[in-house]
């Protein structure tokens, strides 16, 4: 079974702004589907709360800080705290993840799939 990890990316610091990016294929282990982004989260919001049966994710808080806790179906679990552009964070199917929004963050996804209802386990039950 695959496992989270986390991922340092290119990041060019300049007195002018920082520039942080990846390369699907050799910055993330997969071809990227689709982008999203969550922005606007209430403070101390929670999202996610839902796994995914085969699609995989690399998400990074290109702003504010997100908590995460990530739990197998096994009951290991994976946390971490993103609060840098350049870090990221790799969320391998049949992982149970929950995401808690502070200080105004801004999630941008990639994801190895376009969205489909049917990828979704929505009820922690059916995990």
């Amino acid at each position: 079974m695959k496992k989270p990890e986390l991922y340092d990316f290119n990041n060019i610091a300049a007195a002018r702004g920082n520039l942080s990016f990846l390369e699907e294929l050799k910055d993330v282990p997969f071809e990227v589907k689709r982008v999203y982004w969550l922005t606007d989260v209430p403070e101390q919001q929670v999202r996610g709360d839902h796994a995914h049966k085969v699609g995989e994710q690399v998400i990074v808080c290109i702003q504010g800080v997100i908590e995460v806790v990530l739990e197998s179906k096994n009951g290991e679990v994976f946390t971490c705290t993103l609060d840098q552009p350049n870090k990221g964070l790799y969320i391998p199917p049949m992982w149970w993840g929950k995401m808690l929004f502070k200080n105004r963050a801004m999630l941008l996804g990639l994801a190895s799939d376009e969205f489909s209802e049917e990828d979704y386990i929505r009820k922690r039950e059916d995990f």
